[in-house]
């Protein structure tokens, strides 16, 4: 079984607590909050206050896509707030080794995200000290990109590293995966899938109809 990562980012915003209780009851593999910050993207979204808060409604893993600067100053907050993964970029930081080690200090598993242009190389001697990969298929910041077909490639290449390193790492793509491409995805060796507005997000179904039409898909590899 391959799975699913709601990100909360494309919920219906003022019916969020109705689609959150409704996922509560389906097999995701934990919710995906983008916590953007106005700078290293030029949008804002959420914050501790709704990770505080979600933590309280929710049993499924919290995963934060932190796109943030500075990102070694908000692992308590989250930590505090009752995540359960803390994703940084890789491109936030001169040492992720230590911001890595600082994150599971908070009991918190550590998580890598990597720009769309930014190769799976960087990440060789830094994957037996994470958990998990995100890797882009659209530039961070916005909902609704299409998806970059290179990133079927670099899924391939991370793989590949992470067989070679024997790292226990989980791969993890964000961005623009409709059920078919996310079926792709997997088959090039990623094991979740970030659901966003062209998979369980998407408005001309129900959720549930968005989320038994995704798992027959990428169950069929």
């Amino acid at each position: 079984m391959f799975g699913i990562a709601p990100s909360l980012l494309c919920a219906n915003q003022i019916d969020m607590k109705s689609q959150i209780e409704q996922l509560e009851t389906f097999d995701i593999d934990w919710y995906h909050i983008d916590i953007m910050d106005g700078n290293f993207v030029p949008n804002f979204a959420f914050g501790t206050d709704f990770v505080r808060q979600l933590r309280k409604v929710v049993s499924k893993p919290i995963y934060i896509h932190l796109m943030a600067d500075n990102p070694l100053n908000h692992v308590e907050t989250f930590s505090n707030a009752g995540a359960d993964y803390l994703c940084f970029h890789i491109e936030t930081t001169h040492n992720p080794f230590r911001l890595a080690s600082e994150i599971k200090k908070h009991s918190m598993k550590a998580s890598v995200a990597l720009n769309p242009y930014t190769p799976v190389t960087i990440l060789e001697n830094l994957l037996p000290h994470i958990d998990a990969v995100t890797l882009m298929a659209i530039e961070p910041g916005f909902s609704g990109q299409k998806f970059m077909d290179f990133t079927y490639e670099k899924i391939r290449q991370l793989k590949k590293l992470i067989n070679r390193t024997q790292a226990n790492v989980i791969i993890e793509v964000d961005g623009g995966a409709d059920p078919l491409i996310a079926q792709k995805c997997i088959v090039s060796g990623a094991d979740v899938v970030v659901g966003g507005y062209f998979s369980i997000f998407d408005r001309d179904y129900s959720l549930k109809e968005n989320y038994v039409r995704y798992m027959k898909t990428i169950n069929k590899t």
